[in-house]
């Protein structure tokens, strides 16, 4: 009878564990819009931002929801090396109400009027596992001949390359334990009977 119930215990502490072991992943959208200063005014030609002004949340949705809209974002003061595709990677590219933002990669449309920066990268925050966003920065050349404004977009979801955030196998090994267990007792039963 004791081995009958440890043997329970067991089964019931791996169908609990089963069941907290999920990836939560964060999703939404967040808009930003500011001011850039590129290292070079032709748009055509420029391949980095070398400081942001006054950046600041435009939009949220989902898991930003909280973060209020024109709070102002903290940016990361190296430069934001876009050109030449994939550009360097860029980690704490910038954060605002516990999520992080690091720059992986990107693509790059250009013209002496327009820039679009395209790629992905990946937002973190606690309580959420490191989640795979796609990303949109997007300027035009000003007409006022002051700084460049810009806007900058990330959208949860999987991109191209990178597969969903794995639970590391616990899932799995947990279910093979309480498969294990159940077979266990099983034949535990059929022996008494007999």
């Amino acid at each position: 009878m004791r081995n009958t119930l440890t043997a329970i215990c067991g089964i019931a502490t791996a169908m609990a564990l089963t069941a907290t072991v999920q990836a939560i992943p964060v999703s939404g959208t967040i808009t930003m819009g500011g001011e850039a200063v590129l290292d070079n005014s032709n748009l055509g030609l420029a391949e980095n931002v070398e400081s942001w002004t006054f950046v600041y949340v435009a939009a949220e949705s989902g898991n930003f929801g909280s973060i209020s809209t024109y709070t102002p974002v903290n940016m990361n003061p190296n430069p934001l090396n876009f050109a030449p595709a994939p550009g360097t990677a860029l980690p704490n590219l910038w954060n605002v109400g516990g999520f992080t933002f690091d720059f992986v990669s990107d693509t790059v449309s250009q013209s002496t009027d327009f820039l679009n920066v395209t790629g992905y990268g990946t937002i973190s925050a606690a309580g959420y596992d490191t989640t795979d966003f796609t990303w949109a920065f997007e300027a035009e050349t000003p007409t006022t001949g002051g700084p460049v404004q810009f806007t900058f977009s990330a959208v949860a979801g999987q991109t191209a390359g990178l597969s969903p955030v794995p639970d590391g196998g616990l899932t799995v090994a947990f279910l093979g334990l309480t498969l294990a267990s159940v077979e266990g007792l099983r034949r535990k039963f059929i022996k008494a009977k007999a």
